[in-house]
């Protein structure tokens, strides 16, 4: 289920990403192949596994595959990376394309065009940055819940099992 986007966050007009220390980042080249955007949700739910977020993956996901079809049409080889610190999963796409992501007005009547709608409709926020080293990076920010230790609260007798 997708979170609510907070209007608080706003990051004035949406060109610098969140400051996250990461936690923990996986990144992976991608080439403008269909097979591309399964090969980032492989990516992402081996660290959403890792990070065992359970309830949000579906959102972190589904925001990953829209950031990555949208770099995919640029046609060039692209990035995916995804972090997390302190209750934030921050995806980013970088690709070569300084042009920038085209957000469509809802409608019943459009195929396409819904990708960064639903972008910010899963996340807490997103926006794109230019890079120095050329392209621009788009990212998405999705709020997680902190999952407590509990393997120090078992009781001794299953610690042994």
């Amino acid at each position: 289920m997708c979170a609510s986007r907070d209007p608080r966050i706003a990051l004035g007009e949406n060109t610098t990403s969140p400051a996250i220390a990461e936690d923990a980042a996986y990144q992976l080249p991608l080439a403008p192949h269909p097979v591309a955007a399964e090969q980032a949700r492989v990516l992402v739910r081996l660290a959403c596994t890792s990070w065992k977020l359970g309830d949000v993956v579906d959102s972190v996901l589904l925001v990953t595959v829209e950031l990555v079809t949208n770099a995919m049409k640029i046609g060039e080889v692209f990035r995916a990376a995804v972090s997390r610190q302190a209750g934030v999963v921050l995806i980013e796409v970088w690709d070569s394309s300084e042009a920038t992501p085209d957000r469509q007005e809802e409608s019943v009547h459009r195929v396409d065009g819904r990708g960064l709608l639903l972008v910010e409709a899963c996340s807490k926020d997103w926006g794109w940055r230019l890079e120095d080293h050329g392209g621009k990076t788009v990212w998405a920010a999705i709020d997680v819940p902190e999952v407590p230790d509990t393997s120090s609260a078992m009781p001794h007798s299953l610690a042994r099992i």
